[in-house]
């Protein structure tokens, strides 16, 4: 379900071609600056995981994956790595070199910079990554995936959305649905993290709470409700933070753009 902030992030995919694009331009250059075997590419599918994780922000609703699983999703059937920020891609000592702009070895204050590589061609002054990230962004690569201010508001957003009247009367039907199962718990946040939930893998009783809990958020429309409460409160605080947010809406705009380009 989809939310106003939504539209001052990249999108799952949007991330994934930047990344593409990022790593194809540093490759590039790598190779200009005399690692001709260089080649690294960013693992393709991540979008598909990170769209899972951002379905589950008012918690589990697929009644079959509780049953299964419990409150435990299987993110790990989608596997993210250093592509798409997991582990981190192993280079040679000359090849970090290269990508930061910085000498390798012990230094004494501020790292060396990076003037050449072996076979003498000059690195970039902030090294093949950095220039790589430049282009990309148009000069603002410090603020590349800078989603403070965005998560910062969205936390904002849903605890006031805990506050919302249909929001605190539709987590009371919830409640009641629940407790007809025999299950007492004043919310599905506290479900959901019910302290007694322990060890790798979800046991019965958890299986049991995640599978009333997915029936009686449907039988009483609590994600909906929620959803819709906390939409309301999103634009809200865009009007209220229109300068800032109109300022990362832009940068992602040429993200997007530039990512087109490179992969075109």
């Amino acid at each position: 379900m989809s939310l106003p902030f939504e539209a001052y992030q990249l999108s799952p995919e949007d991330y994934e071609r930047s990344q593409q694009a990022l790593w194809k331009l540093t490759t590039a250059c790598m190779q200009d600056v005399g690692f001709t075997s260089f080649s690294f590419a960013p693992s393709a599918g991540a979008s598909e995981q990170i769209e899972e994780h951002e379905d589950l922000r008012y918690g589990t609703y697929n009644q079959q994956e509780a049953e299964r699983l419990g409150y435990r999703p299987d993110f790990g059937q989608h596997a993210r790595v250093a592509a798409v920020g997991g582990e981190e891609p192993r280079f040679t000592a000359e090849e970090e070199a290269a990508l930061d702009g910085v000498s390798p070895g012990p230094t004494d204050g501020e790292p060396a910079k990076a003037r050449s590589t072996r076979s003498a061609e000059p690195v970039p002054e902030e090294g093949c990554y950095g220039q790589a990230l430049d282009e990309l962004t148009g000069g603002q690569g410090e603020t590349y995936l800078d989603d403070s201010t965005v998560e910062e508001l969205g936390g904002q957003s849903y605890e006031k959305s805990l506050e919302d009247p249909k929001v605190v009367a539709v987590f009371a039907r919830w409640s009641a649905c629940m407790a007809s199962k025999s299950l007492t718990y004043k919310s599905p946040i506290d479900a959901n993290n019910d302290p007694s939930f322990t060890g790798d893998v979800a046991g019965t009783k958890e299986k049991q709470v995640a599978t009333a809990d997915t029936q009686c958020k449907n039988s009483t429309g609590l994600v909906s409700v929620w959803h819709d409460a906390e939409a309301a409160i999103q634009r809200s605080l865009i009007s209220e933070n229109g300068t800032k947010l109109a300022k990362i809406q832009a940068l992602d705009a040429v993200i997007r753009a530039k990512s087109a380009a490179v992969l075109r």
